[in-house]
């Protein structure tokens, strides 16, 4: 086995290619006075398209910020935190449980026994 290519990204690859595909590249190598390698490169190119960039994941700040970079107070009972205490639990948004003032009430459902909890 030769020595290791100079640049680390190069691969070597075996490719099977038509005869008379391959005599046409190498026929075009040497009209244009370049490479074998530089012809199927460029095909390959030609044929993939441009590099698509990846699209940046976007970064969450919490708590929210405003433009002028103070942080934006949270509030602790929003209109879609009630709507979904209301779902969840059962009780009205707006009501005495969505300040706080009272326990939710207990999970619907079938209660555990003790074999269920053992296991």
């Amino acid at each position: 086995m030769g020595p290791a290519p100079a640049d680390p990204s190069l691969v070597k690859t075996t490719l099977d290619i038509d005869d008379d595909l391959l005599r046409r590249a190498k026929q075009a190598a040497l009209d244009r006075d370049t490479t074998l390698r530089a012809i199927v490169e460029e095909a390959l190119e030609r044929s993939l398209g441009p590099v698509v960039a990846p699209v940046p994941l976007r970064t969450v700040v919490w708590p929210p910020v405003d433009p002028a970079g103070a942080s934006t107070p949270v509030e602790p009972e929003h209109e879609w935190l009630a709507r979904i205490k209301a779902v969840r639990y059962g009780y009205e948004p707006g009501g005495p449980a969505s300040t706080g003032a009272a326990e939710p009430p207990a999970p619907r459902g079938r209660p555990r026994t003790a074999k269920a909890r053992k296991r």
